[in-house]
């Protein structure tokens, strides 16, 4: 028999989607594999910890989220067209998170042929973006207006993507499991849980029609490819590659130890927002609990079960090498891809990397908190090892910064 809190939470939930209902005009929900992830996020807004103002801005976020959903389910029901559309073939970048995938995943969109999928298309992906007014778009100035806000924080220091910037997936799944691209996973923890124990082939199935209907009125060139991004998800990069046998992977590796400490600065300068006073640390993190590092290394063994399973096609890139040399690094994932790079690569490159370090946002912070990690103990890990030993990953004696000089590209803020 379920209990007090549980039945509040389901008529919490039974609450929003009347709201999302009355609010659209629409009623149909499609399969309700979203109830899982919805159920979950709402239990977690009953959290101590998080204020009254997250609680309130967290619950938009799912209010938001049930009405896109309706929104493009209706749609593809009028036009069904859209799902026959073939999908081209997928770059796909991926690895665990603060690895130089942001980074990557900018220079791979510079190519002429490709089409990147854009933060503000895939936040608000209806009426579909049309290639004549794609740069033009005006949710790409109101979205731009609603982050402006949060220039000069630490979020800005740890990850910024403007509006017109390519995007991870995730800001674009309709099933309640992308919702503040998945940066609020260190505080929902009852939310992370659900993502980390079920299968993510329906949340995949449905970004597929996103996709398609997201290059249904703004294809690639004639030829051209798609370069999609997703770190949040990593550890269901197998069932990515079950839905999405169009992929090639790109996968970024980094020192386990510095990724990890930099994720917990991100997650942490995203969460502090929706806590009570006075602020400080999430408890989650470091050696309160170790969940971070947990999260962690099920990616990573993640990431060697894909390698070792032969089932895609994919290119290791390490952190170092795309730090020291970008446009080597890039050409070669051409190469390996057996595709052709841009004539003008090294051009392109050096126009993103000038266009970033032009401060147009803020530059990292010069140190970070280790949030009670310790690398020795990190490295002597025995998935840690396994996974550096699989792709040839070193320590970072030193941390790797944006000097903001001419001779290295910028770290995507890390």
């Amino acid at each position: 028999m379920p209990s007090t809190n549980e039945e509040a939470v389901f008529e919490e939930m039974a609450a929003i989607k009347r709201e999302a209902a009355a609010k659209t005009g629409l009623s149909d929900f499609g399969d309700p594999s979203f109830e899982g992830p919805l159920l979950a996020w709402l239990a977690d807004l009953r959290n101590p910890k998080i204020s009254e103002f997250g609680r309130k801005f967290l619950r938009r976020l799912a209010l938001r989220d049930l009405c896109r959903r309706l929104k493009v389910l209706s749609y593809l029901t009028e036009h069904p067209e859209v799902l026959e559309l073939e999908i081209p073939p997928i770059v796909f970048v991926t690895g665990a998170a603060r690895t130089g995938s942001t980074l990557l995943h900018n220079l791979l969109a510079t190519h002429p042929d490709c089409r990147a999928l854009l933060r503000w298309e895939l936040m608000e992906p209806l009426p579909p973006p049309r290639s004549e007014t794609f740069a033009t778009d005006p949710r790409i100035g109101t979205l731009q207006a609603s982050i402006e806000p949060l220039r000069g924080s630490r979020l800005e220091q740890m990850h910024w993507v403007d509006a017109d910037e390519p995007d991870e997936n995730t800001w674009a799944f309709l099933n309640c499991t992308g919702m503040l691209g998945r940066g609020a996973t260190p505080l929902m923890r009852t939310w992370a849980r659900w993502m980390v124990e079920n299968d993510f082939r329906a949340t995949y199935r449905e970004f597929r029609k996103v996709v398609q209907l997201l290059i249904s009125k703004c294809p690639p060139p004639p030829h051209g490819h798609l370069v999609l991004k997703c770190v949040m998800t990593t550890m269901k990069i197998a069932e990515f590659a079950d839905v999405f046998p169009e992929a090639s992977f790109v996968i970024t590796h980094r020192d386990p130890f510095r990724a990890l400490v930099s994720s917990c600065a991100t997650g942490d300068a995203i969460c502090q927002a929706f806590l009570e006073a006075p602020p400080g640390p999430l408890s989650e993190d470091g050696l309160h609990g170790q969940e971070a590092f947990r999260s962690l290394k099920m990616v990573l063994r993640a990431l060697v079960e894909f390698a070792d399973s032969g089932s895609a096609r994919f290119v290791n890139v390490r952190y170092a090498d795309l730090m020291s040399d970008a446009v080597a690094t890039t050409r070669s994932i051409y190469e390996r891809l057996e595709m052709n790079p841009p004539e003008d690569l090294q051009a392109r490159i050096a126009d993103h990397l000038r266009k970033q370090r032009s401060g147009k946002r803020a530059a990292p912070p010069e140190s970070l908190e280790t949030f009670g990690y310790d690398a020795d103990a990190v490295w002597s890990d025995p998935i840690v090892t396994e996974y550096c030993e699989s792709f040839g990953v070193e320590r970072e004696r030193s941390r790797m910064v944006d000097t903001r000089t001419a001779s290295r590209p910028a770290e995507e803020n890390i």
